[in-house]
């Protein structure tokens, strides 16, 4: 009876992990963290930051790689989108010798998650891509996007404006020096 306690404590270990991290939510602000690159290069996440696109899974993974391999090199960067990829349940081994070196040749940066504890605040959906839009640093929207719906995000992140720059709060209403993002209705075509 002893071990039957002690082995369901252990499995239930992950989960009870899990549950300290509180899931993100329309309305939160986006707490300003940093994940390493494919490069191993730190990648802020933050304030500046106007779309957040996770994936979670290999098949995500692989339409999201389509759709940013048709564009420029610094398209996300001059749109401010930060691409955060959770590969903790890959195999160390595979994602060591294969799938990071395949990523260090993608035109774009990506952020990786390869501790699942990292991640665990984004909402993920089984063979989707994760948006999260963000205004003034926090999370206006979350939509997940299957790749029936790839023609739907390809739209949506050709719409987001680019080279604008944040905008300083004025002086009375600046914290920690934060940028506050233009409006995320400047992305959809018509949203004005």
């Amino acid at each position: 009876m002893k071990m039957r306690s002690m082995l369901a404590a252990l499995l239930l270990m992950p989960a009870l992990a899990m549950a300290d991290t509180a899931m993100l939510k329309p309305g939160d602000a986006l707490p300003a963290f940093s994940l390493n690159d494919q490069h191993d290069k730190p990648m802020p996440i933050g304030a500046n930051t106007r779309l957040v696109l996770f994936t979670a899974d290999k098949s995500a993974g692989d339409m999201l790689n389509g759709l940013l391999n048709e564009r420029p090199g610094d398209f996300m960067e001059q749109r401010r989108i930060v691409y955060i990829a959770d590969i903790s349940r890959m195999p160390g081994l595979i994602s060591s010798l294969i799938a990071l070196p395949r990523m260090r040749d993608y035109a774009y940066r990506m952020a990786i998650g390869e501790e699942e504890e990292q991640t665990a605040m984004l909402p993920r959906a089984e063979d989707s891509v994760t948006v999260v839009t963000l205004e003034a640093g926090k999370i206006k929207a979350m939509q997940p996007f299957k790749e029936t719906e790839a023609q739907a995000l390809a739209a949506l992140l050709d719409a987001a404006p680019v080279g604008e720059v944040a905008t300083p709060a004025p002086a009375g209403e600046r914290k920690a020096s934060r940028l506050v993002p233009h409006s995320v209705s400047d992305m959809v075509p018509g949203g004005k």
